[in-house]
C-alpha cells in the first residue's frame, strides 16, 4: 500500500495524516511512504507525524516498510525528520547544530536528565531550568525579553512531562522566521495523554479528551491534587499553573496548541477552535510574535493574579467539569 504524506506537514495536515493513518486497514504486508508531494514542513508537524509514523510501524512489525521520493527535501532531511522515522537519510535528531534560526528535532531522555540532577547535586526542577535556557538562547537572538519568555515556557511544558506523562523521551524542534516575526517551539511526549493524566483526581469530572483539555489549562488543575496546597518552601513544587500560564502567555503574543487524544485545541487572542486527531500522548505547539510580547515579570503577575482568582473559583465546586470551569473559553470554541 503506497501512503502520500502531505505536501505542507502545518498545523491541519499533521493532525489529518495522524488521523488517517490511525484509521487505516492493517492487513497489508508492505507499506510504501512516498515524500513526492512533501514540500514545507514546520516543527509541530514534523513532531507529530514522526510520532504518528514510528507507532504504525512500531505496531505492524510483520509488515515490510519502505520510503520512496525523499531524497533532495533538504530541510526536513537537515532537521532530522527522515531519521527520526527510521529512513537513513539526513540527519540524526539532534545531530544538526542549531543556530538562531531552528531547533533540530531532538529527542530528550526524562531518565536522563533526572540522572543529570543527582550527579550534580541539584533537583531535576533546576536541570530543566538549564536545559530549557539553552534552547530559548538558540532562537531568542540575543533578545533578554524573549529569552526569559521562552525559557519560562518551555520549562514548565518540560516539568509537566517529566512528572506527569509517563514517557521516557521529550522531542523538541522550533523555528524562528524572521519575516513572519514569529517563533515557534513544539515539544511532545508519546506518555499516558492528558486526560489519563487527570483521571485519578476525584475532584474532576472528564468525559471526554476535549473536557480533559480544557480542564488542564486551568490554573491549579494539573500540578497537585485540586483542592489542595502545595508544599510550604518548595520553590519546585507543582503548582498546576504551567500550562495556564504557558498557554496564556501564547495567547496574548501568539497562539497555543495543545493535542492529545482524539482532540487538538487552538488558542489565539481572537478565536479558540477544536480540531480532531488521533495521538496518545501530548502535543504542544507554541507561537510568540516577538514584537508583541511585553515584560515578562509584568505579564505573569498579571497572570497569577488572575489565575489565582480563576482557581478559588473552581475550588467552589466539590466536582469541577469543563462548562463550569471555563464557560468563557467554550463559548468562543468553534468546531
Amino acid at each position: 500500500m503506497r501512503i502520500y504524506l502531505p505536501n505542507n506537514l502545518d498545523l491541519s495536515n499533521a493532525l489529518r495524516f495522524c488521523k488517517e493513518l490511525n484509521t487505516l486497514v492493517s492487513e497489508y504486508t508492505d507499506y510504501l511512504y512516498d515524500y513526492s508531494l512533501l514540500s514545507l514542513v514546520e516543527p509541530f508537524g514534523m513532531l507529530l507525524v514522526g510520532s504518528a509514523m514510528r507507532k504504525f510501524i512500531n505496531s505492524h512489525t510483520n509488515s515490510n516498510h519502505q520510503g520512496c521520493n525523499f531524497s533532495g527535501k533538504n530541510y526536513a532531511a537537515h532537521m532530522g525528520f527522515f531519521q527520526s522515522i527510521y529512513l537513513d537519510y539526513g540527519n540524526r535528531p539532534g545531530e544538526a547544530n542549531g543556530n538562531t534560526r531552528y531547533i533540530p528535532i531532538t529527542e530528550i531522555n526524562t531518565n536522563a536528565l533526572k540522572k543529570e540532577a543527582i550527579e550534580n547535586f541539584e533537583h531535576v526542577g533546576e536541570t530543566i531550568e538549564k536545559k530549557s535556557q539553552d534552547l530559548a538562547l538558540v532562537l531568542a537572538r540575543q533578545d533578554f525579553n524573549l529569552t526569559e519568555y521562552l525559557t519560562y515556557s518551555i520549562r514548565e511544558l518540560l516539568r509537566n512531562i517529566v512528572e506527569h506523562s509517563e514517557s521516557n523521551s521529550i522531542w523538541i524542534a522550533g523555528q524562528y522566521w524572521p519575516s513572519r516575526d514569529l517563533v515557534e517551539i513544539a515539544i511532545l511526549d508519546e506518555g499516558v495523554g492528558i486526560r489519563n493524566s487527570l483521571r485519578n483526581n476525584p475532584h474532576l469530572e472528564i468525559d471526554s479528551d476535549e473536557s480533559a483539555l480544557i480542564l488542564a489549562l486551568e490554573p491549579g488543575i494539573s500540578g497537585v491534587a485540586f483542592g489542595k496546597r502545595k508544599r510550604p518552601n518548595d520553590v519546585w513544587s507543582n503548582t498546576g499553573y504551567g500550562l495556564y500560564m504557558t498557554s496564556q502567555i501564547c495567547q496574548q503574543g501568539g497562539s497555543f496548541v495543545i493535542c492529545s487524544g482524539s482532540k487538538t485545541l487552538l488558542m489565539n487572542k481572537f478565536t479558540k477552535k477544536i480540531f480532531d486527531t488521533s495521538f496518545n500522548g501530548t502535543a504542544i505547539r507554541m507561537r510568540l510574535i516577538a514584537s508583541r510580547i511585553g515584560n515578562l515579570n509584568t505579564v505573569l503577575q498579571h497572570l497569577v493574579n488572575e489565575g489565582e482568582k480563576k482557581a478559588r473559583e473552581n475550588k467552589t465546586h466539590s466536582v469541577l467539569s469543563a462548562s463550569k470551569a471555563s464557560k468563557s473559553l467554550l463559548s468562543k470554541i468553534k468546531p
